[in-house]
């Protein structure tokens, strides 16, 4: 039944292009107007984070970097329809919301119209947990969840909404949210196709040039997965973040890598998030003095770290600003980690597995280490 609704909806779609019958996106003030009510979940501010070991490692990266963040409103909406794996939202009138930062760039070709007369029907209160990637764990972690940390006060005065997946499953996400205290009979999902929903509640994800949300924001998540993860471990040796398990862009020398940390550190622990339940890597990022490994969602665990040498593998050239390493490094430094991205000046096609220069890896280690070693004597 699925596949026939997916495909009455991808057909659906591709009429309506062929048509030329574009997408109508409300603006701010429709949505507003739309809304049985509104409120401010995060307010727009800055913060400078000095960036003194990527700078000092590439004088060409900036000694210091701005983080900014907007202001994002949640919205209440009555009859909204979701539509498709993500979740798009349409207003009652048909106008679609596109606010939200993941859909600047994508096209409105991919995201599937409506078909009321095949809608499955939710009748309870669902605040509104879907959209782009929701999949990952990366986007997951650092794109939505902070919406329902943002949230969470006003939903529990709301009397606790159900919260809304996307129709793809991930048996993670619910680890996610009970972590913040979402059981997962709270948790409902949305049909492939046409979802209806009574009252919903909605707010784009919350960030904009630096990718992330507002420090406090991420303060709360950090704080309640600490919590959850119990006490942390008297020593923790350095960790090499592993994609030996990645479908993608592996890590070829990995083991050459390991050894050099190895060399000059006293010891290297190789970790496969996938082999580890979530208290466990939780207390291994948030205890290690010294956090290794080539680009990847396993980053989004520098979350839960502090007072370490977070170094990221990137294939860009030194003065790129490849989009999730830079996230990822400000995410390190955010939280008083000495972070810097360690660029291998070879671009790479976009899911080939490469080697980072092992030369390169034990100067720059070297000189990372010596520079952490003045605050962390």
């Amino acid at each position: 039944m699925n596949k026939l609704i997916r495909l009455a909806h991808d057909f659906h779609t591709r009429a309506a292009v062929l048509l030329g019958r574009g997408l109508r996106h409300a603006t701010t003030e429709e949505a507003r107007a739309a809304a049985l009510k509104s409120w401010t979940l995060q307010t727009a501010g800055t913060r400078t984070l000095d960036n003194k070991l990527e700078h000092t490692l590439y004088d060409v990266c900036p000694a210091q970097i701005d983080m900014h963040w907007k202001e994002v409103v949640c919205h209440e909406f009555a009859n909204a329809c979701l539509t498709g794996d993500d979740g798009a939202v349409f207003l009652s009138s048909g106008l679609h919301l596109k606010d939200c930062p993941s859909l600047a760039r994508h096209p409105d070709r991919k995201i599937r119209r409506p078909l009321r007369l095949l809608a499955q029907k939710i009748a309870e209160p669902c605040f509104h947990l879907a959209g782009r990637n929701y999949e990952n764990h990366g986007h997951f972690l650092l794109h939505h969840l902070p919406r329902l940390l943002a949230a969470h006060n006003d939903l529990a005065a709301m009397g606790n909404p159900r919260i809304l997946l996307g129709n793809r499953e991930k048996r993670w996400q619910t680890r996610y949210l009970a972590a913040v205290g979402t059981p997962p009979e709270q948790v409902r999902r949305a049909g492939s196709g046409t979802t209806l929903v009574k009252r919903l509640f909605y707010t784009p994800q919350m960030w904009t040039d630096t990718a992330l949300a507002a420090p406090e924001i991420l303060l709360r998540i950090r704080t309640t997965f600490l919590a959850c993860a119990g006490p942390l471990p008297d020593a923790q040796p350095p960790v090499l973040v592993s994609r030996a398990d990645a479908p993608d862009r592996r890590l070829l020398n990995e083991r050459d890598i390991a050894a050099e940390m190895e060399r000059q550190w006293g010891a290297c622990e190789v970790l496969e998030l996938s082999k580890l339940d979530f208290a466990t890597q939780v207390r291994k990022f948030a205890a290690a003095p010294l956090i290794v490994g080539a680009l990847g969602q396993g980053f989004a665990n520098l979350l839960v770290s502090s007072n370490a040498l977070c170094l990221i593998l990137d294939t860009e050239v030194k003065w790129g600003e490849s989009y999730f390493s830079q996230t990822f490094r400000d995410l390190g430094l955010l939280h008083g980690n000495l972070a810097s991205r360690l660029f291998a000046d070879r671009p790479i096609q976009k899911r080939e597995h490469w080697s980072y220069p092992i030369d390169k890896f034990k100067e720059e280690l070297a000189r990372a280490t010596s520079l952490w070693k003045q605050h962390h004597p």
